[in-house]
């Protein structure tokens, strides 16, 4: 893919391998409003971005708005709905997660999401991006999930810990995020599977995650696995917290991408 003539923040965001996917599309977005009056340069970035983020649903709802009859507009609207939603889907899963850890208990998530990093902090885990609060407590994972003690958070516990689930501290429930949500599916970094097999889990999310089922199909590369939505306990979507049938349902009913 020519890069040359391409936004700062379009090159910026198809090589990052460290954010979240809701900051990658933050910073797609930025770069696309940049090149949103120039539709040969738009429909370049616009590939280069799928290129860059083959796992990440929020370039392929970026791709709609790039090829909507006036682009500009529908980029900007997507990009105040990313802000807005971001807001309700930490809100929601706050709630969610205090409910489930009244009496104390861990709490345990797995690689890096803005968003549940946001919950954590509300919840008193972590603070901002400072994850010292945060140790691994599962083995054998290729991405060890982070967790911390709601009862004591200024307690840490040491990351190789293979105590049983009863163990004092040990998680009692999860929350990750999705790098997207499809019909039956999401698709998260390696270690979530284990995860949701281990402890009831929380997906926290918004609604460019959510993608239908021939494009959930062509997501995924090194590093993301495959979850079914059955597995999980509920899915957080903006403001709502779905039943992961009602999750799968909206991805599906999505319309599908033009020709």
């Amino acid at each position: 893919m020519e890069a040359r003539g391409l936004p700062a923040a379009v090159l910026a965001a198809a090589s990052d391998r460290r954010g979240g996917a809701l900051e990658v599309a933050v910073t797609a977005l930025d770069g696309l409003l940049e090149a949103a009056d120039d539709p040969p340069l738009l429909e370049r970035a616009v590939a280069a971005l799928l290129a860059g983020q083959p796992a990440m649903a929020p370039i392929w709802h970026l791709a709609q708005a790039a090829h909507a009859p006036d682009p500009a507009a529908a980029l900007a609207a997507l990009r105040h709905d990313l802000t807005t939603e971001a807001d309700a889907a930490v809100a929601a899963a706050t709630r969610w997660l205090r409910s489930h850890l009244a009496t104390g208990g861990a709490v345990a998530t797995v690689s890096h999401s803005s968003l549940v990093d946001r919950v954590l902090a509300r919840v008193g885990l972590v603070e901002g991006q400072d994850e010292s609060r945060v140790t691994p407590p599962l083995s054998g994972l290729s991405r060890p999930p982070r967790w911390g003690s709601v009862a004591d958070p200024a307690e840490a516990v040491p990351g190789a810990s293979t105590a049983p689930a009863a163990a004092p501290g040990d998680p009692v429930v999860g929350v990750v995020g999705a790098d997207a949500i499809g019909p039956g599916a999401l698709l998260n970094a390696v270690g979530t599977l284990e995860l949701v097999g281990r402890v009831p889990t929380l997906v926290v999310a918004t609604a460019v995650k959510l993608v239908p089922a021939k494009a959930f199909g062509r997501l995924g590369g090194a590093g993301f696995e495959v979850v079914p939505l059955e597995a999980v306990a509920a899915v957080v979507v903006g403001a709502e917290v779905l039943s992961p049938v009602e999750a799968g349902r909206r991805a599906r009913d999505l319309a599908a991408p033009p020709a």
